[in-house]
């Protein structure tokens, strides 16, 4: 049982790059109180040299969302929520991790940190610049092409979603 006294749930992140999914999911990992997995921390650890635009990146990150979920799988039966900190930008990549939480007997919740793009470009560079651990370094134009590729949540999709203004 989590400490708010259901089910354990599993916490889903999506927003634009940038638009403070890491700093919500930090704020929302103690408030609840949840253990969050940060899949760019775990990358930029075990593979320092690969960047999140490399041929190789996938195949890794995959690898290493593997190794997350078998942990966090223990996490939720020892009754305590989960939060994957890692852009869950598609319709797909939401489905696939609302499946998982559903086969595993736990809820998911989506949670949707959403800024104007703008915003996203001006703290993913000043993220940049500062060097932060953690984060993959982002321009504007890497922000702005990723962007494009977001997909809003939408109310069909099966999971109930916490909206963040950021």
């Amino acid at each position: 049982m989590s400490a708010r006294g259901g089910r354990p749930v599993v916490h889903l992140l999506c927003g634009l790059n940038g638009a403070g999914k890491t700093t919500y999911a930090r704020q929302l990992a103690e408030r609840l109180p949840a253990v969050r997995f940060g899949l760019d921390a775990w990358m930029l650890r075990l593979y320092p040299d690969v960047r999140y635009d490399d041929a190789a990146y996938p195949g890794l990150a995959a690898a290493c969302q593997e190794v997350i979920r078998e942990t966090a799988l223990q996490v939720l039966r020892a009754g305590t929520d989960v939060v994957f900190d890692w852009n869950q930008w598609s319709r797909d990549r939401r489905a696939y991790w609302r499946e998982w939480a559903v086969s595993a007997g736990y809820a998911a919740r989506l949670h949707h940190v959403r800024v104007p793009l703008e915003t996203a470009v001006a703290r993913a560079e000043a993220r940049t610049a500062a060097r932060r651990p953690g984060a993959h370094p982002l321009d504007a134009a890497g922000v702005r092409h990723l962007a494009r590729l977001f997909e809003p949540p939408g109310p069909d999709e099966g999971l109930p979603v916490t909206l963040v203004e950021g």
